[in-house]
């Protein structure tokens, strides 16, 4: 079968929970943050995070608590997941590595999940753990080492055992329905090995000690935290919004608290005692039913069994023997609170939906100074809106933040000034997560919508004092609402035709675009847009206009500082160093520099040395190896200069006057080619440059470079050769210039694709030659003219020898080559109009490997560069001076191989919501949506309200919106202005400045956003007559001449109009928005109004798809009626039409329409075919079809004449006609968020997707029944599409082709494919790829074509098909055994973690690889690899009976899954793979690092 291959390429980065502690050593402080399923651990010390480590965990963290017993010096942590499992975890200092104590489950078969998220809390003596996730339902988890001993449990327990005949809850599951009690260990070489229990209801333990240590000393772990059986207890409460455990002493029975609503939507709060007779909980007599704030959300207890509650616009605190205290407070809804003395209970910080951080100061009295006599608050400053608060200590506080940036913070005692607090943010700006070695020195940019009327005149108030200091500001990308792909090789998006769609599968991956992910992240008071690049970025440092360089290269020379100074200035260092860049032009050269120490300012300029032929251009230059001589070689002379008197010390010319064509200097040696085709070869010996030999070649040279292997030596051994004529390259031994007998030929090697061309060769000629050695292996590089780059590796150990030959197309123009360090890595810059830099992959393995290293391309993100020198500079360190643009520019360089974000932050309470990207105009459109305060006019400026007022012109053409015009008066004028209102924006692309911005109108919202150009449509009696019948149409009809040309780039918005009193949109529009680049504005071209939400709209051959509540709507931009043809022309449309008098004569009109199931969300095309994603009711599949419309019925029809129809220039015949007709759909009730195509295998690769099968581990069977799965036909669809659901899923559907006559299987149906669990809500998928597309020689075209999706807790991901059916298996093996093998925090069920699961049914996933686990399979130790490739078999010592009870546990989940009359072999067994497959370890590490290469 073909898989999907899933694999994050930015890890999710909302922080759902935090906590903090002593968890790695009893001095430390330790924060401890839930990321999704990542459980990472800092390190708080000197006001600073550092990251201890990562751990994935195979469940969504619900909660997470950390628990200090009295009788250990460090705590451990407590997770719950959504799928109601538990673990406690512990620090292993020896091992360095977490370790799971107790993990468990405690679900209810019969219970109704909570409809409020799941609660947790934990008594503060640490005696029990109170869990809330069914209604009534509470689960009690013993903390306590010995609870029968214990006299609060001695009664439940006795309660629980008591009836031994019934059904006994183990673990919160009925032991029927459980089909393993386990306990689980892992063994000496890290290997998990399940251990098989009996149920036994007599037994009070549930779990056995988990990741014991066996024999290995801990330094700070004297004993495991047991956790024992899960008891499970009832209480009256159904909507349970908080619970927590009261403070008390010790010796008294655990009590909680929880806060509810009950029928009537009061909420109340009762307390509940535990250890009461015969075990039950009954609520305390001392509490009554206290009535609440009914925007009560949270529970916080104090000192003396009293509880604060903290509602949205007041705080109270009760409790058994006092009156209610209150408090009013800022109208806004508290997120996350913590304690700042968690002991003394007097210091509380809260967090709101505002982003405010306040204290609440207690002041406690009584006759024990246990009860609260008063309330004080203060707002101490703006951060992010909260999800989680930590404070660390020192006055310093972790914010962790949803739709916001995590922040590290510290609390002041006095107001700062906003000056302070804006340097303090700008030095503390950093990445963090998988990013966080990068430089942190990223400036805080403006606000690129500040040049816009603004929304809020509380934007325009002065700012509050602020006690909040910034420390660590760490990227955010969720939540990622919508995003676009944009980037080299991006296809224009505007005329897809036929040819450009997916109906071709390689046509749609050519076009693909790659590069960067621009999202819409954040919300609240801190949305902005993301720019998420893989490769390397250049930030601008300093630059100058300058044309016509030719060549460039950066000099250091250090000098020491004479005696005398040096002793005059203590503080002044003993050398100066002189930066040079030397800049070739057509006719001369060019020095430019400065000085170091240079201060806080660099002033590069001009410098006027001597010994230089400034007068002649440079063909190269470079500093000798002892870095007291320059050698400069121009086209009539080699000068040896000296950089200490700036003078002439040897100077050659070639004779009888020859020229030097090309030249290449490393070090000491210096090799140039005169006259055309001789090789000269010198060397600097004792401050002398001589020649040494020369060589006469028979082809005219291109290029030379005398380079050193070993960047080490510095010593050249080869003198490389580029020949024009030949078209070749040859090598030369130094130091006679022998030449090499090896071959290197540039015809294009096998495998490699060319459309240039269709001969062997690229068709261009050497341009640039390099050799460099990269991840331990010499390489030949060698640039052509034609922009592709020829990579020979080489073997050097007796002879020159040719070990691999690639060819890849980085560009279209020359390649020049150029070797550079970047942050410690051996690396080349190959210039172009597509630049990249090359490095060779780096994975630390304790194995010895002698096989070619593979390289990297990572993309650059700046286009056009001409040249590029590396500076080597104290003052900017990795910098590198580039050519591009007619401008050179110094800049800094990220590192390489990683995600770099960049943050462009919007104005406060201005969400993006939708994103789209025109190539052609360099533009970004942003649709966003702004929160109004309540005290604020809708239209703050009077810029606004006339924009308002033009856009609402665009409609008095209409009726429909005549009447919402009528509508919107009435309610303006009785009740005020809207809450939001929506903004339409164009920003430049390169410095996302805001080019123009308009205002939707009141109570219209943005809800899609494409780029397009549109065909010019005749009207339909103007069409050319066909037969006499009904009949398809054929070929498309812009290219049967009826297109009048195009209306090329233009942004299309759909808005949906909800008034207020209706619970749906009733109206939308459909908005074409150009940019006028005369009046510089954006001009609304055309509009249509919608009798619905326009949910998606996505060009489709020149014409519009739009998704209209139920309708899929075919709009196309058609010329327009007369004024008496109006009525007619009109008649029958759903919606109405409006224009301005940009394109007068044409119109946005309805071609066709169809109803879809419930509300269509979504849509995805795939040739003629077209799929919607409906919010309830999965994928519909229509196929578009045109046709032509009898000559007989067009004139019934039509109420034009013929005589008017042929004086129109029309003719007699039919009409041409479109249709949207339904194909198939799939029957399942899936949620949808998103959809996109999957390409069909290329036909290379179709007769590999169904290998035979090994045995029957690896079949899949499908039959008729409730669900439907297609992996059993051999007849592959063209149209199969990936669904993202509600429920965390991924599914792959398709319909099923030639279905033989007879067959159980019904066309009209969609059919699984593939599903599978990911965790995290889909919002968007685009097509297209992070990294540039480099074909892989061992496996061309297998790992294809490729999908990003972003996902609402900040991940982006890539999803490729795996269109090879044996490697695809061989993954699914390695997945199988890595999950089941290797143990993870908190041992949970890796099976039931990626097993699909919605508010239906959940079931086993299949047809999906998790490319996050399989990439581990590299960061192994040698040792474990090869463990986990035979399967853990032979190799472990374990017994034959534990062996067999394995086996027998990994068989189960090849079992059969029936699903009514459906019945799926799932999954796999662990295996061994080389046996099975017939593969080496060798092999397989390859092929997992040639998918490392797709993100």
């Amino acid at each position: 079968m073909q898989y999907q291959y899933v694999v994050s390429a930015y890890k999710a980065s909302s922080v759902s929970k935090s906590t903090n502690g002593a968890f790695t050593s009893p001095q430390a402080c330790n924060l401890i943050v839930a990321k999704n399923n990542q459980l990472q651990v800092f390190q708080f010390a000197a006001g600073r995070l550092e990251q201890v480590g990562s751990w994935t965990l195979y469940g969504k963290i619900a909660s997470l608590h950390f628990i200090h017993p009295k009788d250990r010096l460090t705590g451990v942590i407590l997770v719950t997941s959504e799928k109601y499992q538990f673990a406690v975890l512990s620090w292993n200092a020896a091992d360095q590595r977490i370790v799971t104590e107790s993990t468990g489950e405690f679900v209810e078969v019969t219970g109704r999940p909570s409809t409020e998220s799941k609660l947790v809390a934990v008594d503060p003596w640490q005696r029990v753990i109170a869990v809330y996730a069914y209604q009534g339902i509470v689960h009690l988890l013993p903390l306590v080492s010995d609870p029968q001993s214990h006299s609060i449990w001695k009664t439940l327990l006795r309660v629980t055992s008591k009836d031994k005949s019934t059904n006994t809850s183990i673990g919160g599951l009925s032991t029927q329905n459980k089909p393993y009690p386990y306990a689980v260990h892992q063994n000496e070489s890290g290997l998990m090995i399940p251990k098989y229990l009996q149920p036994d209801t007599n037994s009070t333990e549930f779990i056995e000690g988990a990741n014991r240590t066996k024999g290995k000393a801990t330094a700070y772990s004297e004993r495991s935290t047991d956790i024992y059986p899960i008891l499970t207890r009832y209480i009256h409460e159904l909507k349970v919004l908080d619970m927590q455990f009261l403070h008390g002493s010790s010796d008294e029975q655990p009590t909680f608290a929880v806060l509810y609503e009950d029928a009537n939507m009061q909420r109340h709060v009762h307390a509940y005692r535990l250890g009461e007779a015969q075990g039950e909980m009954q609520p305390l007599s001392l509490w009554s039913s206290l009535s609440l704030e009914a925007a009560a959300t949270k529970l916080i207890p104090l000192l003396g069994g009293e509880v604060m509650v903290v509602g949205d616009e007041s705080l109270a605190v009760v409790g058994p023997s006092r009156q209610p205290l209150g408090m009013s407070k800022r109208a806004a809804a508290v997120t996350a609170w913590t304690w700042i003395d968690a002991n003394a209970c007097t210091r509380l910080l809260l967090a709101d939906e505002h982003g405010v951080l306040s204290l609440v100061v207690l002041e406690y009295g009584g006759a024990d100074q246990h009860s609260v006599q008063d309330i004080f608050i203060e707002r101490l400053g703006s951060t992010s809106v909260a999800t989680s608060l930590s404070y660390l200590g020192d006055g310093c506080v972790y914010i962790g933040s949803h739709c916001g940036d995590q922040m590290l913070v510290r609390l002041h005692t006095q107001p700062l000034s906003p000056e302070t607090v804006a340097d303090a943010s700008r030095r503390t700006l950093c990445l963090w997560g998988d990013n966080s070695d990068i430089d942190g020195s990223m400036k805080i940019l403006e606000n690129p919508l500040s040049d816009t009327a603004n929304v809020s005149k509380q934007q325009q108030a002065p700012k509050p004092s602020t006690f909040v200091e910034p420390l660590q500001l760490y990227e955010n990308l969720a939540p990622m609402v919508d995003l676009c792909i944009v980037g080299m090789g991006e296809s224009t998006p505007a005329r897809n035709t036929p040819a450009d769609t997916l109906a071709n599968g390689s046509k749609r991956e050519a076009g693909g675009s790659y590069g960067s992910v621009v999202s819409c992240s954040g919300m609240a008071n801190t949305p902005g847009l993301r720019v998420v690049r893989n490769g390397i970025g250049i930030g601008r440092l300093y630059g100058i206009d300058l044309a016509g360089v030719m060549g460039l290269w950066s000099l250091t020379i250090a000098q020491p500082v004479r005696a005398d100074e040096s002793a005059m200035d203590l503080d002044k260092p003993e050398e100066q160093r002189t930066v040079l860049l030397v800049v070739s032009l057509i006719d001369c050269t060019l020095l430019l520099g400065w000085t170091e120490p240079a201060g806080e300012q660099i002033d590069v300029a001009e410098m006027a040395l001597g010994g230089w032929r400034l007068s002649e251009s440079t063909l190269a230059t470079c500093l000798s190896r002892s870095g007291r001589h320059v050698v400069q070689v121009t086209r009539q002379a080699v000068l040896l200069i000296d950089s200490a008197r700036w003078a002439v010390q040897t100077e050659w010319k070639p004779e009888n006057g020859a020229g030097i064509s090309a030249a290449s200097v490393c070090g000491d040696q210096v090799a140039v080619a005169v006259n055309g085709n001789m090789v000269v070869y010198f060397e600097k010996q004792q401050d002398v440059l001589k020649q040494v030999a020369c060589r006469q070649l028979d082809k005219a040279i291109a290029c030379i470079d005398v380079h050193a292997w070993d960047v080490d030596s510095g010593t050249a051994t080869h003198v490389a050769v580029g020949l024009w004529a030949a078209n070749d390259v040859c090598l030369l031994a130094l130091p006679d210039l022998v030449p090499v007998e090896t071959k290197l030929s540039l015809d294009m090697p096998q495998g490699t694709s060319s459309d240039s061309s269709s001969s062997s060769k690229s068709g261009g000629l050497p341009r640039s030659v390099l050799m460099s050695t990269l991840g331990g292996t010499p390489y030949l590089l060698v640039g052509l003219g034609d922009g592709y780059l020829h990579q020979f590796a080489l073997s050097l150990e007796s002879s020159v020898a040719v070990c691999e030959h690639k060819a890849i197309a980085l560009g279209s123009g020359p390649l020049l080559l150029t070797p550079f360090i970047n942050h410690g890595k051996q690396s080349v810059f190959a210039a172009s109009d597509h630049s990249a830099v090359l490095f060779a992959e780096t994975r630390s393995r304790e194995r010895q490997d002698k096989r070619v290293s593979k390289l990297i391309y990572a993309s650059v993100d700046v286009r056009g560069i001409k040249r590029m020198a590396p500076v080597d500079s104290q003052a900017m360190p990795m910098a590198m001076c580039v050519v591009s643009d007619m401008q050179l520019w110094i800049g800094q360089a990220d590192p390489v191989q990683q995600l770099h974000v960049r943050s462009h932050p919007l104005p406060r309470w201005a969400a993006p919501h939708r994103i789209a990207h025109c190539e052609a105009l360099s533009a970004y459109a942003v649709a966003s949506i702004h929160s109004l305060d309540s005290e604020a006019p809708w239209a703050d400026s009077a810029a606004d309200a006339a924009v308002w007022e033009s856009q609402a012109l665009l409609n008095t053409n209409a009726q429909q919106a005549k009447l919402l015009d009528s509508d919107v008066t009435a309610i303006l004028a009785a009740g005020g202005p809207p809450a939001e209102i929506g903004r339409f924006s164009i920003l430049d692309s390169q410095t996302m400045g805001v080019l123009g911005s308009v205002l939707l109108r009141p109570f219209e919202m943005p809800e899609s956003l494409c780029s397009l150009s549109l065909k010019r449509l005749p009207r339909p009696e103007s069409t050319a007559a066909s037969e006499n019948a009904l009949q398809p149409a054929g070929a498309a009809f812009g290219a049967s001449g009826n297109v009048q040309g195009w209306l090329d780039n233009v942004f299309v918005l759909g808005t949906s109009i909800v008034l207020p009193g209706e619970d749906d949109a009733r109206r939308g529009r459909v908005l074409l928005c150009g940019w006028d680049f005369a009046l510089h504005q954006i001009r609304i071209v055309g509009s249509f109004t919608a009798l619905g939400a326009v949910y998606s709209v996505v060009p489709f051959r020149g014409m519009l798809l739009a998704a209209v509540n139920g309708r899929l709507l075919l709009l196309g931009w058609q010329r327009r009626a007369s004024s008496g043809e109006t009525a007619a022309a009109a008649r029958g449309k759903v919606g109405s039409s409006a224009v301005l008098a940009e394109d007068a004569d044409y119109e946005l009109v309805v071609l066709c329409s169809q109803q879809t199931q419930i509300t269509a969300l979504s849509i995805s095309t795939n040739g003629d075919y077209i799929a919607v994603g409906d919010v309830m009711s999965s994928v519909s599949l229509y196929h578009y079809e045109e046709y032509m419309l009898p000559p007989a019925v067009a004139a019934a029809t039509s109420s034009i004449s013929t005589q008017q129809q042929q004086a129109r220039g029309g003719t007699a015949g039919g009409q041409l006609r479109h249709r949207l007709v339904p194909v198939s759909r799939d029957y399942s009730g899936v949620w949808t968020t998103a959809i996109a195509t999957v390409a069909p295998p290329l036909e290379q690769n179709r007769e590999h997707v169904y290998p035979d099968p090994i045995d029957a581990e690896t079949g899949f069977l499908a039959r008729q029944g409730g669900v439907y799965y297609a992996s059993a036909f051999r007849n592959l669809s063209q149209e199969r599409f990936v669904v993202a659901d509600a429920y965390s899923n991924l599914i792959r559907v398709s319909r099923a082709e030639d279905v033989p006559s007879g067959d159980a299987v019904d066309g009209s149906r969609m059919y699984v494919e593939a599903r599978w669990h990911l965790g995290d809500m889909v919002n968007v998928i685009r097509p297209g790829s992070l990294v540039m597309d480099i074909p892989d020689p061992e496996f061309p075209g297998v790992f294809r074509p490729l999908l990003i999706y972003g996902t609402l807790h900040g991940a982006v991901g890539v999803i490729t098909s795996v269109e090879n059916g044996k490697l695809g298996r061989i993954l699914d093996r390695l997945q199988t055994n890595m999950a089941h093998l290797l143990p993870t925090p908190g041992l949970w069920d890796y099976s039931q973690w990626r097993g699909f699961s919605s508010d239906q049914r959940s079931t086993q996933a299949f047809g999906f690889l998790d490319g996050d686990l399989i990439e581990q399979f590299l960061d192994l130790p040698a040792e474990m690899q090869q463990q986990v490739f035979v399967g853990g078999s032979g190799e472990l010592a374990i017994d034959e009976e534990e062996y067999a009870l394995k086996n027998e546990y990994w068989n189960s989940y090849s079992r059969i899954e029936a699903e009514g009359n459906v019945a799926v072999l799932s999954q796999m067994a662990v295996s061994n793979i080389g046996q099975r497959e017939d593969i080496s370890l060798e092999y397989l590490i390859r092929l997992v690092e040639s998918l490392t290469r797709l993100h």
